[in-house]
């Protein structure tokens, strides 16, 4: 028995043969076609992909690490022991550099979070020599194996947190840059010409010793491998240790 067949559509009659195939083309592309539009439209409203250097080198939180350029003990560990211990664990870490063969334990700090915390190797440190900036490389470099540590804090024995610990780590995880004391001196005249062209007049600067650099910046500092020399042979010894990471800030890139 034949079968009737269907009636074409009336908007295809009035179409020639050639039209109504791409017509029929069209209507099958159009479903594939709407479903990618809308895909690209939903990934153009999601943020962009953070890029592998910005991702976190280690799971968890990022810690900050202190670093501790002492003489021998810690006599203010009272203060830090009460800093830390409203601290949460996981999310800092102590370095301390002190005299060779010194160890922290029950009879020479009054707080655990010290125990054990000075540097396997050490220096005989005196102030003003390059032995000085030895001793800081030491405690960044040392900081530098745990990958969690994002940022670095040197400080001397006597230095003391003015904020709490919740208030310091919110802050100087939440800043991008580092904290580096730089300032021009015009009356600075113990800029040796010699230290040129490694150091040139033009980036002369005064400043701090005590400073707080991201991970990037401590790598440089730790990488160094020419201001330093360049100041242990040319620098007066007064001031190796202040000038030393300030000429070091061309370096870091921007801040």
């Amino acid at each position: 028995m034949p079968v009737a067949k269907r009636p074409p559509a009336p908007w295809a009659l009035a179409l020639p043969a050639g039209r109504r195939a791409r017509a029929r083309l069209f209507l099958r592309l159009a479903a594939p076609l709407s479903f990618l539009l809308l895909v690209a439209a939903f990934l153009r409203t999601q943020p962009p992909a953070a890029p592998l250097d910005a991702l976190p080198p280690s799971a968890g939180p990022g810690k900050v690490a202190f670093l501790f350029l002492a003489r021998a003990g810690l006599p203010l560990d009272f203060l830090w022991d009460a800093f830390f211990r409203n601290g949460e664990e996981g999310r800092f870490s102590v370095y301390v550099h002190s005299a060779p063969g010194f160890v922290l334990d029950r009879t020479t700090t009054g707080s655990p979070y010290f125990y054990g915390r000075q540097l396997a190797r050490a220096v005989k440190v005196a102030w003003g020599e390059p032995t000085m900036v030895q001793a800081e490389k030491m405690l960044f470099a040392a900081a530098l194996e745990d990958p969690a540590n994002q940022r670095f804090v040197l400080l001397s024995d006597s230095c003391v947190p003015l904020y709490n610990f919740s208030y310091t780590y919110t802050y100087l995880m939440g800043s991008p840059k580092s904290i580096v004391d730089s300032f021009t001196d015009k009356t600075e005249k113990r800029y040796n010409p010699n230290m040129s062209p490694v150091i040139r007049k033009d980036k002369w600067r005064k400043g701090s010793q005590w400073v707080m650099l991201i991970r990037k910046h401590a790598e440089v500092v730790v990488g160094d491998k020419h201001v330093f020399q360049v100041f242990r042979k040319h620098c007066k010894v007064v001031v190796v240790q202040v000038m030393w990471i300030l000429e070091l800030l061309p370096y870091f890139g921007p801040f």
